[in-house]
């Protein structure tokens, strides 16, 4: 894609997905996932310290759905899809994910959704200190090869 293609392409932006300034690069876009990926998996960690599980839950979604978006946008060139199902945009990737990533990843899906909208049943079964610590550590483990 040539420079100005990228820049024509989001300028008058009402029937886009994502809006960007049009001096905005592709390449600027997945700079930006990565650097919010790793942001939310330090929110993460920062919420769990605070006791606060359902939120380090949701952003440990948010930390692997903005990495894989970056991937995706770095392998393809074009806008990621706008799902929060991480399985569904992992399996477009060239990567080949192991059985227990892929499982993972399928389980760390519920959070986009759950963890905001939590009821007491779910928050007693789910947003515990143990979960949110190993959904952290999974979450370091996802960053640490999809992010360069």
């Amino acid at each position: 894609m040539t420079k100005e293609s990228e820049m024509n392409r989001f300028i008058g932006c009402s029937n886009q997905l994502l809006c960007y300034n049009p001096t905005v690069t592709e390449d600027d876009v997945i700079r930006h996932w990565r650097m919010r990926a790793e942001e939310s998996l330090q929110v993460a960690k920062l919420t769990h310290e605070d006791g606060h599980y359902a939120h380090a839950l949701f952003n440990c979604h948010l930390a692997v759905e903005k990495a894989l978006k970056a991937q995706y946008m770095d392998e393809r060139r074009e806008e990621a899809p706008p799902v929060h199902d991480l399985f569904l945009i992992a399996k477009s990737l060239r990567r080949q994910w192991t059985k227990v990533e892929e499982e993972q990843l399928g389980y760390l899906t519920q959070y986009a959704v759950a963890a905001r909208y939590d009821d007491p049943d779910w928050a007693k079964a789910e947003a515990t200190e143990e979960n949110s610590a190993r959904w952290i550590a999974a979450t370091q483990d996802f960053l640490s090869f999809l992010l360069p």
